[in-house]
């Protein structure tokens, strides 16, 4: 089965969170309003732990949803009651961390990304930053122009 994730980008202003409804360029050109548009579970595992197969660091255990979430009846909204592993990240708190540590990546190698890890010694060690391919910090980067890294945050959940 596969998982999916579902995101939504909020804004604080004036001291309360605003969903932000704009759409997002996509990868492909086009324009989306998911921050993420393709299933990677190398990206699912580093924000939630979720399919984590190659054992990557976790930036920080799933939270929940935001006690102060924006409820707007969007996309994410119609998915909330379906979602696992939900939890928030602030740009402040993705900017900060460490991507050039590096970690043995313990997914299977059969050709893409298998459902379970490889044995302790035949692990690759990498760097986080490679890890997550240019595309999760191009991703990023759009939310860099929303305002103060502080006051800008993004949720997410998980389908199945």
């Amino acid at each position: 089965m596969v998982a999916d994730i579902h995101t939504a980008i909020e804004v604080r202003r004036a001291g309360r969170w605003r969903r932000v409804r704009e759409t997002l360029a996509s990868t492909s050109g086009g324009r989306t309003n998911e921050l993420f548009e393709h299933p990677d579970y190398r990206i699912f595992g580093f924000l939630a732990g979720v399919r984590n197969y190659s054992r990557s660091p976790v930036i920080a255990p799933p939270r929940g949803l935001p006690a102060d979430l924006d409820v707007v009846g969007d996309e994410f909204d119609s998915w909330r009651a379906e979602l696992f592993a939900t939890s928030w990240l602030t740009l402040a708190e993705l900017q900060a961390y460490d991507y050039d540590q590096v970690f043995k990546d313990r997914r299977l190698r059969n050709g893409g990304y298998g459902a379970g890890p490889v044995h302790e010694g035949e692990s690759d060690i990498v760097r986080l930053r490679d890890f997550l391919t240019p595309y999760f910090f191009e991703r990023l980067t759009i939310l860099t122009g929303l305002g103060a890294p502080d006051d800008v945050r993004i949720v997410i959940g998980f389908d199945e």
